[in-house]
């Protein structure tokens, strides 16, 4: 489950990292600016790529689940989901079928805000296990690769604060996560529809900030799929999913 979306990011990643790495070695400026420019859409890119390939994956199980036992109820808003009419004539059979109807969904779309993530991929789990809230960052905060860049403080400060002034630094960190993500997506853009001249003069740019920026978008997607990982078994158990489909859905 989730393999071919986890795969591609990281190919994809890397062929960010390894632009950053060329551009080192260009000594005309303009022109490592923009391969450094070109490695940011990149990372942005494997980005939505891996949320837009994950969430057809589960939706495309969740669908399959469904049809393998048909007693079991889905959330309302995936009972509302449309989908292609092409997938349903289609002389694919099981998942496949189910897989190519979520691309088709999800070719329209993308995933390049914080607030979409949390969209399509917080009706896959529990109450109180939903990504990216204050109930929740406190362990991405504590998380082994985290930096202090990503939440304004470092693990071992958020450990040594009273429980009520734990409760301030989750919501600011919260805060901070979502305005980093939030620059780094906006960047994309800039260099995509206005050659990274937003205004008028043309935004700066070094291979520091790059590779910190493939860094932020690696924490981003490691710390959703292991979290993806760990719910959608429990989120098919409490639809009532038997053992059995579970197994046969490869979840």
């Amino acid at each position: 489950m989730l393999d071919t979306p986890l795969q591609h990011f990281t190919q994809d990643i890397s062929r960010a990292k390894a632009l950053v790495n060329h551009a080192q070695a260009v000594r005309i400026e303009m022109l490592r600016d923009d391969i450094l420019r070109a490695a940011w859409m990149m990372a942005v890119g494997s980005c939505d790529a891996y949320f837009s390939d994950a969430y057809a994956d589960l939706l495309s199980r969740t669908i399959r689940a469904k049809e393998l036992q048909p007693a079991i109820t889905l959330p309302e808003r995936l009972n509302d989901t449309k989908v292609p009419v092409t997938a349903i004539i289609s002389e694919a059979r099981g998942g496949w079928r189910w897989r190519m109807a979520a691309r088709a969904l999800m070719e329209k779309d993308n995933v390049l805000s914080l607030k979409k993530i949390k969209e399509l991929f917080n009706l896959f789990f529990r109450d109180h296990h939903k990504l990216l809230t204050t109930e929740t960052i406190g362990d991405w905060i504590c998380h082994r690769n985290a930096k202090s860049r990503l939440f304004g403080l470092t693990a071992t400060e958020y450990r040594a604060k009273s429980p009520s002034a734990k409760e301030a630094a989750k919501k600011q960190a919260l805060k901070q996560f979502q305005e980093l993500f939030k620059d780094i997506f906006q960047r994309r853009h800039d260099c995509i529809y206005n050659c990274d001249r937003p205004r008028i003069a043309l935004q700066q740019i070094s291979d520091i900030a790059t590779s910190k920026t493939i860094e932020n978008i690696e924490f981003l997607v490691t710390r959703c799929h292991e979290a993806f990982l760990a719910e959608f078994t429990t989120f098919l158990t409490n639809l009532g999913c038997s053992g059995a489909t579970r197994n046969q859905v490869c979840a």
